[in-house]
């Protein structure tokens, strides 16, 4: 990347970095790469990387002990992702947004969080980790609910995590479940189940974890057991945690489990350990505080370098925007062109397919435009063809409807979003608003002697395996239906999944108003 002076490899190359150092536990590499990443993801707006970089080194400064700072980059992080629509990273901001409010006791904005993000988890259970995200949203909503004295819904989260949750992890991912477990028998009174959650958390620790994600989970279940007098247990669990821990070099969360030791020794009796413990405290202390300052100077640093380069690039953004907007207009029409359709409907097909939405594209073309040209000449033919797409252009106010010129007499409308009888309406009211124009075609062989249009439409919720030209041919057909029944239709084929897993298509054919008079 650096020999080719590409940034969306030295963007790629040091996020994936982070990402790894990360696992490793290595605090301060990660720190580097993710600070490092960002402005070479920026320069090529590599919206989804920002978003993880940005909530990665949130969960950092809350593990730092530095809470506004964690709101800053989780805020930023969900201003990038709800700008760019990005639900299928957002609902993960949601969720640490949640933790956070949890670890300073703020309980209602935590719960408010960790609901947008179980929303999102039960409505796409095609995600690859759907078990794993749907355990992090539940071990969340439980120990919120612990915390706040409400044991009836902990209680109900507690039954999901161990039916459905439990049986399909891994024995290193289920600790922050046994953690929480622990917690809720010793609330509820369980001695028995509590040792055996207890037990499953001291043997299935080991240096492979990722401190950072469960810290606050093994804070808590070292502070049960201190609480339920299991010292033997303590000291000897203890050491591990701080070995790991240290390997951070992430004074806040050394510091937290100092506090933890001076609590032990005070219960012990122990004034000679508890006061050597105490001065460690104040030590790390006193090096959170550089650390701070040294997150601070990063943080300044590195907005002021986002600033110089949007003033530098602004220039050259708007020379930039100018041409690709030439080179995906249609001149006649001042639509989208076929280059951008192919652009923006492979992204727009992906987007609903990750979000589990519905996605439509309609095909249409203008009834007998070739005896329109051949009588009115092609420049009245061009009329007609800037008149069709200045009528597509007003169905566009209800957003989320992208429109190209595809060639000729022919459009393709994408519907992003709706539903099936939702896109149908839409794909009406065009009709109707061609129709109402009432523009002559004398050469027309529908009884209306007007301009119409026969449209095409094919709608579904993606499934893997489909793809937009699927989608594009599929609409097509439509429209050949359209004009081997009769002109100024609209057919709309669907996809839904059958009982057994099937696909079901339905074709739907409406005549305008007048026809239907005509022929009766």
């Amino acid at each position: 990347g650096k020999e080719k002076s590409d940034d969306s490899l030295i963007g790629f190359a040091r996020f994936t970095r982070g990402e790894i150092y990360y696992l490793l536990n290595d605090m301060p590499s990660f720190y580097r790469e993710m600070l490092f990443c960002m402005e070479p993801l920026e320069n090529i707006g590599e919206w989804g990387y920002l978003t993880m970089a940005n909530n990665m080194l949130g969960i950092m400064s809350l593990n730092r002990g530095n809470a506004p700072f964690a709101m800053d980059y989780y805020q930023k992080a969900l201003r990038i992702s709800q700008t760019y629509r990005l639900p299928d990273l957002e609902w993960i901001v949601h969720m640490n947004l949640g933790t956070m409010f949890l670890s300073v006791d703020n309980f209602d904005d935590a719960l408010r969080h960790y609901e947008y993000s179980f929303q999102y988890i039960k409505a796409h259970r095609n995600l690859g980790n759907y078990i794993q995200s749907l355990t992090a949203v539940c071990v969340g909503f439980g120990k919120a609910y612990l915390k706040k004295g409400d044991t009836e819904h902990a209680t109900g989260f507690k039954t999901r995590l161990v039916e459905d949750c439990l049986p399909a992890l891994e024995a290193e991912e289920a600790i922050p479940v046994n953690c929480f477990l622990a917690k809720y028998y010793q609330k509820i009174g369980d001695k028995e189940k509590r040792k055996e959650c207890r037990d499953l958390v001291i043997n299935n620790f080991s240096s492979r974890v990722p401190i950072m994600d469960i810290f606050d989970d093994i804070y808590d279940f070292c502070e049960m057991l201190l609480e339920t007098w299991d010292t033997d247990l303590f000291l000897d669990f203890i050491p591990k945690v701080e070995e790991i821990t240290s390997h951070t070099t992430v004074r806040n969360l050394e510091r937290r489990l100092v506090s933890l030791k001076i609590k032990f020794y005070r219960m012990q009796k122990d004034d000679e350990m508890a006061k050597e413990s105490a001065m460690r405290f104040f030590e790390l202390y006193e090096l959170m505080e550089q650390e701070n300052n040294m997150m601070i100077t990063n943080m300044i640093g590195l907005r002021q370098e986002f600033v110089n380069l949007t003033q530098a690039n602004y220039a050259a953004q708007i020379q930039n925007k100018d041409l690709q907007k030439q080179s995906q207009t249609d001149p006649l029409t001042g639509m989208y062109n076929r280059a951008r359709l192919n652009e923006y409907g492979e992204v727009a097909f992906e987007r609903a397919l990750k979000n589990g939405v519905g996605i439509a594209i309609e095909i249409l073309d203008i009834d007998f435009f070739k005896e329109y040209n051949d009588n009115y000449g092609h420049q009245k033919g061009d009329e007609v063809i800037k008149f069709i797409a200045a009528s597509i252009k007003k169905l566009q106010r209800h957003g989320k409807i992208f429109a190209a010129r595809y060639g000729g007499d022919e459009f393709v409308v994408i519907y992003e979003g709706y539903k099936y009888e939702e896109v149908f309406d839409y794909a009406k009211e065009l009709k109707g608003i061609i129709v109402g124009s009432a523009m002559e075609h004398a050469y027309s062989r529908t009884k209306t002697k007007l301009v119409t249009i026969s449209q095409g439409v094919y709608w579904g919720i993606p499934q893997e395996g489909d793809t937009v030209w699927h989608y594009l041919h599929e609409a097509d057909n439509q429209l050949y239906k359209v004009k081997a029944k009769s002109r100024n239709s609209v057919a709309l084929g669907r996809q839904s999944r059958g009982e057994e897993g099937t696909y079901e298509r339905d074709n739907i054919a409406t005549l305008s108003e007048t026809e239907k008079e005509s022929q009766e």
